[in-house]
């Protein structure tokens, strides 16, 4: 599914994050479901806003690829992530090859359930390769979705270190109509100490026939502890065709 809107377009040429490395993921909900023979392009990003010069202006933007072999497999390859750290600009963080696995057929139990595995290619000067993994569980009923995300994050390689980073993202949405769903989603990153929750929405527009949609989604998020940036915005947009 894909999610867009036209004010989008412009917020997805957003800076990079500060101290973290593959901070962009930090900002996705991911769906456990996939769909079978459906290819994806998708770009997304975020920026924020703080009165400590450290944090204001951070932020992150990336593109990727995806296709969907199987009706329980779906590879994605993020071509190009890029951080933006104040006082630094632009450096090209590196590349991704992601896997989503739907364990559950959609609705046959309360609780639809997927696994994520993703590798890391890190092109940051002396910083680690690294692996990320962890279930993806979604729950609907009648209008209401909820998404929670559980992924563990571990350094390899010669910089690596010896634990594992947890982070944890929640999505709510309502549907009132197919171009637009409001909602909210909530981050929690122990590693960073920022914990952050805002408004959320959703939508999707077909194109032409033959499968082809867009869809959009954004957030802007507010830091619930001090290790947060006051605001976040997200933007997210992605073209699905078979």
């Amino acid at each position: 599914m894909i999610k867009t809107v036209p004010h989008l377009v412009t917020l997805l040429v957003l800076l990079g994050t500060s101290e973290k490395i593959w901070a962009d993921d930090d900002f996705i909900v991911y769906s456990p479901l996939v769909t079978y023979g459906q290819s994806e392009v998708e770009m997304r990003g975020y920026q924020t806003q703080d009165g400590r010069s450290a944090m204001n202006g951070a932020g992150a933007f990336e593109t990727s690829v995806a296709h969907t072999f199987t009706d329980w497999w779906k590879v994605e390859f993020y071509t190009s992530e890029y951080n933006v750290t104040p006082g630094l600009g632009t450096q090209f963080a590196g590349q991704e090859l992601e896997n989503t696995f739907q364990l559950t057929e959609a609705g046959q139990y309360p609780v639809d359930v997927g696994f994520l595995a993703s590798y890391l290619q890190n092109h940051l000067p002396g910083m680690p390769n690294g692996v990320e993994f962890g279930p993806l569980l979604q729950s609907q009923m009648g209008p209401t979705k909820h998404i929670l995300n559980l992924i563990w994050q571990k350094d390899i390689g010669g910089a690596a270190t010896m634990g594992y980073n947890f982070r944890a993202a929640y999505s709510f949405s309502y549907h009132t109509s197919t171009a637009l769903s409001p909602g909210l989603e909530a981050y929690y990153r122990p590693v960073d100490h920022a914990h952050q929750v805002g408004p959320a929405f959703s939508g999707e527009m077909r194109i032409g026939h033959g499968g082809k949609e867009l869809e959009y989604s954004g957030a802007l998020l507010y830091g619930v502890n001090y290790g947060a940036p006051d605001r976040t915005l997200i933007a997210r947009l992605e073209y699905e065709f078979f």
